[in-house]
């Protein structure tokens, strides 16, 4: 299957879409429509039917039909032409067959034959393959011509074929705007114990690609470039330059051109286009593979075409409550049948004979826990792509969007009419933690407003570390990719322990999250007088507070995720009061006895020469067990005392006491 555009399609509300055509952007503004090209956007314009049997079956194809036979060369009473962008080996159909005498007197010794490669002009065409030999190869000296045409507009017969073709081949026949190889060969059986081998070459396709960041025309593998060449087209969507958003499609294209690294120490651009389309394939599926190729999306919206390559989205609004017109709806998690955790994906490999392989399977291990333990991939197929690098990334992109899972229904006043598809923006709403998310549905209401989609999506979808994404060819291990649906705990949470038996302050400090996706910290704190938590902050971005208290309160943090999901609390809780405390005189002191509490670690004693707490000094030593000897004193010196519980995290108890005693 094709890689999916992860978009669906949208059109004002109450108005049919427009028909596919030469005036489709005439047709769009009449109707006020907006769409987005995407997996499902045939539901809106329908693929075009085959006008032949073998035109269906390329419609059809998988790329692994389509792949194989892209470099075969065949015989086809009707059939579609293709396009070629990028660098790519293909074949063609084949549009004449001659044979004649040859210079050694053998009848059918010379064998001609015209190979269309492309319906366009193209840059060039490079080496030429007989069967699995280049022309070059030395087997085949002194019985192979290929001259090239490259489908200038104004590009003349063959000469080679006027003079040789007894009048079959003319100067009439100059294939204006189609790029063709005319090969004759010299048939041997030492060379061609077969016959006539398959031809196919390496062709540079498209060089009438605008670039508008620096106004030429050439050639180019950038597939925003080479979906706005596809739209202007005669045989695309015949749209005019002045429908294309060009400030958009320059962002696009810069982002294709970002230079990425690669696990062998190498750089590439992030989106190339190499490859080949039947024009049996319909605009809609051509559309696809294009915007798949770039990880994107094609919208048009307001009568133009916006073109957009696959990256990070930069917030162009905040929508909160106050943008409501009505109740909003949020989706937590897609659906078990839309969720995957692996990726597996097949593109051109140039090293294979360009020929389709499978990229290393990508499975991401904690994900795959998140499921329960099941493996559940998905397939893609970029037949535009060549690079295993590219691949790789386009998988990750593939897989980090779909378990950014919440979905928002976003009923918004008429001031959203400033946004369209695939607009970053920032959900904020009450009681919800804000997180980025990309507009994928926009509507006209009946109400007057406008209904937005919005899927979650951070800029962590697009991160790539080829030391750590980048699998070998022919490996499939396991990985851990960043999951913005989990964050970890605070390892630690700790109280700065009062040393008074009175306080006013307790100052709390926690272990920072080390994740890309923290928002912050949420801290709480439950009174020993309140029966529930009370909210002290969410998003803080310290690790430490100091939270105004006067008797034993416990607390507890948690991190929070940009996606909104929150780990498990670290908690610091009030520990158990020392039961039954008792005391006695003992020979230069007092002991004292009672039950030590199973939560503390240790207790704090506050002594008094009266019955007086606020006279009470602690004492240096914090006993660890009950019973415990208090020394130093003198025969007849009596003493009240007040204990403490201190957990762990340093918390404190209530105070349990008074009790006294006098030393012996």
């Amino acid at each position: 299957m094709p890689a999916a555009v992860p978009l669906i399609a949208v059109v004002a509300g109450g108005i049919a879409s427009a028909a596919v055509g030469g005036g489709i952007i005439g047709a769009v503004v009449a109707a006020g429509a907006a769409f987005v090209v995407s997996s499902i956007g045939q539901a809106i314009f329908p693929t075009k039917k085959a006008a032949s049997t073998t035109a269906a079956a390329i419609a059809a194809d998988t790329l692994t039909t389509t792949a194989t036979t892209r470099t075969q060369s065949f015989r086809q009473a009707i059939t579609e032409h293709q396009i070629v962008l990028g660098r790519v080996k293909v074949g063609g159909p084949i549009v004449f067959l001659h044979s004649a005498t040859d210079d050694a007197g053998r009848d059918d010794g010379y064998f001609y034959s015209v190979v269309v490669v492309a319906a366009h002009r193209v840059r060039g065409i490079g080496e030429v393959w007989l069967g699995d030999k280049a022309e070059t190869d030395a087997s085949f000296a002194g019985l192979v011509r290929v001259d090239r045409h490259l489908g200038e507009p104004d590009q003349t017969a063959d000469a080679n074929l006027v003079a040789e073709t007894d009048g079959k081949w003319t100067a009439a026949h100059r294939g204006q705007g189609r790029a063709y190889i005319a090969v004759r060969l010299k048939i041997t059986a030492e060379a061609f114990p077969s016959g006539p081998p398959n031809m196919a070459a390496l062709v540079e396709g498209a060089d009438t690609i605008l670039d508008p960041r620096t106004g030429i025309v050439g050639w180019s593998d950038n597939p925003a470039l080479c979906l706005a060449w596809y739209i202007t087209a005669s045989f695309g969507w015949r749209a005019s330059w002045d429908d294309i958003d060009i400030p958009c499609l320059i962002a696009a294209a810069n982002i294709c051109d970002e230079i990425m690294g690669t696990a062998a120490g190498t750089a590439e651009r992030r989106y190339t286009c190499n490859g080949t389309l039947s024009l049996a394939e319909g605009k809609i599926a051509i559309t696809e593979k294009l915007v798949a190729a770039m990880a994107g999306a094609l919208v048009v919206s307001g009568g133009r075409f916006f073109i957009h390559a696959g990256g990070p989205a930069l917030p162009v609004a905040t929508l909160t409550s106050d943008d409501l017109r009505g109740d909003v709806t949020i989706q937590g998690s897609r659906a078990r049948r839309d969720l995957f955790n692996g990726v597996r994906a097949v593109y051109v490999e140039p090293s294979a004979n360009w020929q389709p392989t499978d990229a290393p399977p990508l499975l991401a291990s904690n994900y795959v826990a998140e499921d329960g333990g099941e493996a559940i991939y998905t397939d893609l197929e970029f037949p535009l792509t060549t690079s295993v690098s590219t691949v790789q990334r386009l998988m990750k992109v593939a897989l980090e969007r779909n378990r950014r899972q919440r979905t928002v229904a976003f009923p918004a006043k008429l001031s959203a009419l400033r946004l369209r598809p695939w607009e970053g923006a920032t959900v904020a709403l009450d009681r919800l933690v804000p997180f980025p998310a990309r507009i994928t549905g926009w509507s006209l209401a009946q109400d007057g407003g406008v209904d937005l989609v919005l899927a979650e999506e951070d800029a962590a979808v697009w991160n790539w570390d080829p030391a750590v994404d980048e699998r070998a060819t022919g490996d499939s291990p396991s990985v851990v990719l960043p999951n913005p649906g989990r964050i970890a705990t605070p390892a630690w949470i700790s109280v700065e322990t009062p040393q008074g038996s009175a306080f006013a302050v307790l100052s709390i400090a926690w272990a920072p999250v080390a994740s890309a996706h923290l928002a912050g910290y949420e801290v709480q704190f439950m009174p020993a007088s309140v029966a529930t938590w009370q909210g002290y902050g969410a998003g803080l971005g310290a690790t430490a507070a100091g939270i105004p208290t006067a008797e034993p309160t416990a607390f507890r943090a948690r991190a929070v995720a940009r996606s909104g999901a929150v780990s498990g609390w670290r908690e610091a809780l009030v520990p158990a009061a020392a039961s039954a405390p008792t005391a006695t005189g003992i020979a230069g002191g007092v002991r004292l006895f009672g039950s030590f509490p199973a939560d503390a670690v240790r207790l704090q004693v506050f002594e008094a020469s009266s019955n007086s707490l606020a006279a009470a000094v602690k004492l240096a030593t914090e006993p660890t067990s009950l019973f415990w000897d208090r020394t130093g004193l003198t025969t007849g010196q009596t003493r009240w005392y007040w204990l403490r519980s201190v957990s762990a995290e340093g918390n404190v108890s209530a105070l349990a006491g008074p009790v006294s005693a006098t030393a012996l």
